[in-house]
């Protein structure tokens, strides 16, 4: 026991004896003594931390050479040599991160959630809760600055650019066909449902090189990650039904889904504008898988397959009813991965496909379209110091379009093409310091039925005036195919482009209280045109059109003035002008309103575990081409109004949550009136009866219980 006893006390010496001391002070570039600093010696557990004084002190038992290293949050983490056969003194000075939560970002036309380099503005619950959009994600991106009303139409019309001018991304991948087939007076709606969705990046221009074939906006969609508990859902609503199951596995997750929708019961019950024949009725199947190979790899699969059909007349004036049907087929699907190759690498890669099969009757014109658009992605990010990533890829397009055109009592007319459009790009996120970041970046396509390039350069800057606000700019040059209904009659055609300058400024924080003001300039060139009166049959053309679109959006959200109460506030100011389609001249076309204003706000009633909601939108008049008069788009509607409310009361099924839902758009019946179109055959004075254009209803009603179990 005496020997074991000294053996300890030998050792407790030697150990003491053999102790170094580490001390210094530790300070920024600026001289200021730094609190908290973290100070180690890498690679084991001896350290301090320094005190109020920016001092630390600590002791070793080993000696010889060894790394010290010294982390802070905000600044870059320092590491040197030190000689530990004896005490060491040392001052340390650390130098600012330029990747601080309070740094300098970019976001000139973006809004975005769940990425964690910008502004969070709206998450999926906002898109569900939001009393207007009926859990439409294109109905609630509406609410946005920069967005048109769109009442009729259903689409993402942004900043005066048309619907087609925007583009859809599902992790990073092109989902060519998000909407519902859009028909002559009915309102469409996304295809996709927020619930599938973590993020949601709307950029109303000035987007990255990463993407293109885009005139005026991106719409990206992050979808969710790995689940980690097996659930079903069974949601029951006024207009069908849906059920899903997710199954959690270790390192995966998969999830099936099935709805039925049938709007027959509700026109039933509410008196519509348009004579439906056969109420929209929509059968769809989605599918999910995730998997988590390793800490940084993520594989995500995604399919859905939607049919759906529909009838209805619209009336004529004087003669007989417009009869349109469309019956459609159409799926989408989607494998995406990414992991790291290294510490400061990683890529992104993927596929997407989108089938499209859609008949469409108009007017006694038979339309038969299959479409097939497939999209390869291959991305690559390299962290090549604290200040600059960069980010380059590739991409390919493909496009295998067929379509018959059968007029009445004629023989069919057949169009065919196929393209590719493969595209590289490559872009440098450049931060000088936390205050100042710069983003080049340069993009170049090829289309190969037009047999014709394009180069489109880009730049984006943001510099912070203060703690919480910054200023943001940003050009570059944008490129798109003409669409399809004018490649299948000419081949032979030119890139549209359009160059967009922004520049902004936002203040305070989205958890709290955010303000932003963002002015732009678009100048549209080599837009299409074509002469006659019928879209379906179009002469001549060409790329002659131009047009140009400025205007100011204003964005406030404030959650913490009044507990439990968020809301939102946004106004947007557009004038634009262009010569394109069968236009005789310059004009503001038709969906353009110049003024738009969204207020949205949600109240949260913690006693009964609900909320309520409501939200107005206000657009302006739009013009109308009255063919009575000499000059063109020469006539003004009314207002756009609607007051929407909704309800959402949470209770619980076990250790789940369920929801009942109830909402009410325009719930003041106002008689909206979107436009006006001509009969088709003038009277004897040469004059058309003028029908208007309304909402198919003026009010719409929804109920939704949605179980979860």
């Amino acid at each position: 026991m005496k020997t074991q006893i000294f053996i300890v006390l030998v050792l407790c010496f030697s150990s003491v004896s053999g102790q170094v001391k580490i001390s210094g002070v530790v300070n920024a570039k600026n001289g200021e003594l730094l609190t908290g600093v973290n100070i180690y010696i890498e690679g084991s557990y001896n350290g301090a931390s320094s005190d109020e004084n920016g001092h630390f002190e600590f002791t070793i038992s080993d000696e010889g050479e060894m790394d010290l290293v010294a982390s802070f949050i905000g600044y870059q983490t320092w590491s040197g040599k030190i000689d530990a056969s004896a005490p060491v003194k040392i001052n340390i000075t650390l130098l600012e991160s330029v990747n601080t939560l309070d740094a300098v970002t970019i976001t000139a036309g973006a809004f975005a959630v769940e990425d964690k380099k910008r502004a969070s503005i709206l998450d999926p619950i906002d898109i569900y809760t939001t009393a207007s959009s009926n859990g439409d994600v294109m109905a609630a991106m509406r609410t946005m600055p920069g967005a048109q009303a769109a009442g009729d139409d259903g689409r993402l019309l942004v900043r005066g650019g048309d619907a087609y001018e925007t583009k859809t991304y599902i992790d990073g991948l092109l989902a060519a066909k998000p909407y519902y087939s859009k028909t002559p007076d009915v309102a469409t709606r996304g295809r996709f449902s927020p619930s599938l969705f973590e993020g949601v990046v709307f950029n109303t221009g000035g987007y990255s090189a990463e993407y293109g074939q885009a005139l005026s906006s991106v719409l990206v969609l992050n979808s969710t990650g790995v689940d980690t508990e097996n659930t079903a859902g069974l949601s029951l609503m006024t207009i069908g039904a849906e059920a899903n199951y997710t199954k959690a596995m270790k390192n995966s997750s998969a999830m099936g889904s099935a709805s039925y929708m049938n709007m027959g019961p509700f026109h039933k019950l509410v008196n519509s504008y348009i004579d439906w024949t056969k109420p929209v009725e929509v059968i769809n199947l989605t599918s999910t898988y995730r998997n988590k190979p390793s800490a940084a790899g993520l594989l995500k699969a995604f399919a859905t397959y939607e049919r759906g059909d529909m009838a209805y007349r619209i009336p004529n004036g004087n003669y007989d009813a417009i009869e349109i049907e469309n019956k459609g087929n159409n799926g989408y699907a989607n494998v995406s991965y990414r992991d790291a190759m290294g510490e400061k690498t990683c890529f992104r890669t993927g596929l997407s496909g989108t089938y499209e099969n859609d008949g469409i009757a108009v007017a006694g014109n038979h339309i038969e379209t299959l479409n097939l658009t497939l999209e390869a992605r291959f991305t690559m990010v390299h962290e090549l110091s604290e200040k600059i990533v960069l980010t380059y890829g590739i991409s390919n397009t493909y496009t295998d379009y067929q379509q018959t055109i059968t007029p009445p009592e004629l023989l069919a007319i057949d169009f065919q093409f196929t393209d590719h459009t493969m595209g590289t790009f490559a872009e440098a996120e450049i931060k000088f310091s936390k205050y100042l970041a710069i983003r080049p970046g340069i993009r170049a396509e090829y289309a190969s039925l037009m047999e014709r390039a394009n180069l489109a350069p880009r730049l984006a800057m943001a510099v912070k005036t203060s703690k919480n606000s910054q200023f943001s700019a940003a050009w570059g040059r944008y490129y798109q195919n003409p669409v399809n209904d004018y490649l299948k009659f000419n081949a032979d055609l030119d890139f549209e482009n359009a160059t967009h300058y922004i520049a902004g400024w936002q203040a305070g924080s989205v958890k709290n209280r955010l303000f932003r003001i963002e002015g732009y300039y678009k100048n549209y060139q080599k837009l299409i045109t074509w002469e006659g009166m019928n879209e379906y049959y179009p002469q001549n053309i060409s790329n002659s059109g131009f047009g140009q679109s400025a205007g100011i959006d204003l964005f406030w959200r404030d959650r913490k003035s009044i507990k439990n109460f968020d809301y939102w506030l946004t106004y947007s100011f557009v004038d634009t002008q262009r010569k394109y389609r069968n236009y005789p001249g310059a004009a503001t076309p038709g969906f353009i309103s110049n003024h738009n204003f969204s207020a949205v706000g949600k109240y949260w009633i913690h006693k009964i575990t609900t909320q309520v909601g409501a939200s107005y939108t206000f657009a302006s008049a739009r013009r109308y081409d009255n063919p009575n008069n000499r000059q063109f788009m020469d006539g003004r509607t009314g207002w756009y109004g609607d007051l929407s409310l909704n309800l959402s009361h949470i209770f619980f099924l076990g250790d789940q949550y369920s929801v009942l839902y109830a909402s009410v758009n325009n719930v003041l019946g106002r008689e909206n009136v979107f436009g006006y179109r001509p009969s088709g055959i003038a009277d004897a004075q040469g004059n058309y009866t003028l029908i208007p254009v309304k909402q198919d209803t003026k009010r719409f009603f929804f109920v939704g219980l949605f179980l979860s179990f």
